[in-house]
Parts: C-alpha cells; sequence; structure tokens
C-alpha cells in the first residue's frame, strides 16, 4: 500500500484539500443548480404524464395530446431500444464466432527467431551498459550524454549482424 505523501504526487483535487473556500461554495452551488436543471423537467414531465390524477390540478396539458405524444415517444424508444439490443447481441455473437473460427490460431511471428534476437539485443546491452543485475538492481540514476545515444538503425543493424552471423 502507499504511502500517503506518494499518493499526493498523483491526485490532487483542490475541492478536497484544505482552504480553498471560495472555489468549494462555487463549485458546489453550480451542482446544486445544475440537479436543478436537470430534474425540474424530468418531474415536469413525469407529474404530468406518469403520476397524473383526476384529483391533480395544474397539469402542463389541459388536453390529452401530450400525453399521448409522451406515450408514443417512450413506445418509440422502447422499440428502438430493444431493436439495437438485438443488433448488438447479433455482432456480438457473429464477432465471437468468426474470431473462433476464422481466425488465425498460430503466431503471426517466428518464435524462435524473437528469442535468438532477444539474445542478441541483450548481448548487446550488457556490452554497452554492463550487467544486467548491476543496471537493475544498483543503478537508480544514469546520465546519457549525446555521443552514448544509438543512432537511428542501431537495433535494425544488429539484428542483421546477428543473422549474418548464423
Amino acid at each position: 500500500m502507499r504511502s500517503k505523501d506518494s499518493m499526493r504526487r498523483f491526485i490532487h483535487d483542490p475541492y478536497f484539500e484544505k482552504g480553498h473556500w471560495i472555489f468549494k461554495i462555487r463549485q458546489t452551488i453550480l451542482t446544486i443548480l445544475a440537479w436543478i436543471v436537470l430534474l425540474v423537467p424530468v418531474y415536469w414531465t413525469f407529474s404530468a404524464t406518469v403520476f397524473i390524477t383526476k384529483s391533480f390540478k395544474g397539469t402542463i396539458w389541459s388536453v390529452n395530446q401530450g400525453r399521448d405524444m409522451f406515450y408514443s415517444f417512450a413506445q418509440f424508444l422502447g422499440g428502438a431500444f430493444i431493436v439495437l439490443f438485438i443488433i448488438t447481441l447479433s455482432f456480438t455473437f457473429y464477432n465471437n464466432y468468426y474470431t473462433k473460427h476464422h481466425v488465425k490460431k498460430h503466431a503471426i511471428y517466428d518464435e524462435n527467431r524473437l528469442l535468438e534476437r532477444r539474445e542478441a539485443i541483450k548481448d548487446f546491452y550488457t556490452q554497452e551498459f554492463g550487467e544486467r543485475s548491476i543496471r537493475r538492481n544498483q543503478i537508480r540514476y544514469y546520465s546519457v550524454n549525446p555521443q552514448q545515444n544509438f543512432d537511428v538503425g542501431a537495433i535494425h543493424k544488429i539484428y542483421e549482424k546477428f543473422e549474418a552471423k548464423k
């Protein structure tokens, strides 16, 4: 588990830190206003359609046209959801079938060649930078001079030399 100091390097949110009172007040007010802007139209629509009773007064529609429009729109969205669900499920099954039966099941690369190249590059790194155990365990900071940078095709040249030796 990481300490609080290391977590502070990654997480920075002024809202949850000490101080920043103006920022916190402003963010809280904006959040409350955003929820009001979201919930008022939803409540208004549902109170005039779903939750309406005969004793309910002050409905936004004086005729049934609004409710009919609401219910037809709800039916359309429900049907669209069902169609999209079926299409998504069908594509998922097709993709799984295609992956299982048509995609090649063997490696596209030559695994022996890859292992040989890996050994060649390990030898090069050992020659350039020293033993791996020393590089990994003892060195914590290393400064590279511009003259020590690899050429653009250095790794490719190492692979070519290695394969020419074979």
